[in-house]
């Protein structure tokens, strides 16, 4: 853009949101009929055992990353929840099924991470 009349051949598209109180209760009860269901998913998962999938999966990751890593990984993600810590002579496969789908679901995006 020079700022001559005329040079610009191309044209921007801009949304326009409009912020009625009519549009903007539209918007929310729209935004819940599409969220809610989401919403209620993960609370759900946040108090479900892991399944036996993501078990199996968390035991291959974890000969793969090492007891170690699988450790502190563990330990971040049980972090403020009331699982207890994994015990010294524990196997990994015991730990992990005490886990929630969703504390699973952390630990096995953090061990991908490092594997």
């Amino acid at each position: 853009m020079t700022g001559k009349p005329g040079t610009q051949t191309w044209f921007k598209s801009v949304h326009i949101t409009c912020r009625s109180p009519e549009a903007e209760a539209a918007r929310k009860t729209e935004n819940e009929r599409i969220y809610a269901p989401r919403r209620e998913r993960a609370e759900k998962a946040k108090t479900e055992k892991a399944t036996p999938k993501q078990v199996e999966y968390l035991t291959t990751l974890a000969e793969k990353v090492g007891k170690e890593r699988f450790d502190a990984e563990f330990a971040k993600v049980i972090k403020g929840s009331d699982i207890e810590p994994r015990t010294p002579r524990q196997h990994c496969a015991t730990a992990a099924k005490r886990l929630t789908k969703a504390r699973a679901r952390q630990l096995i995006t953090a061990l991908l991470g490092h594997a």
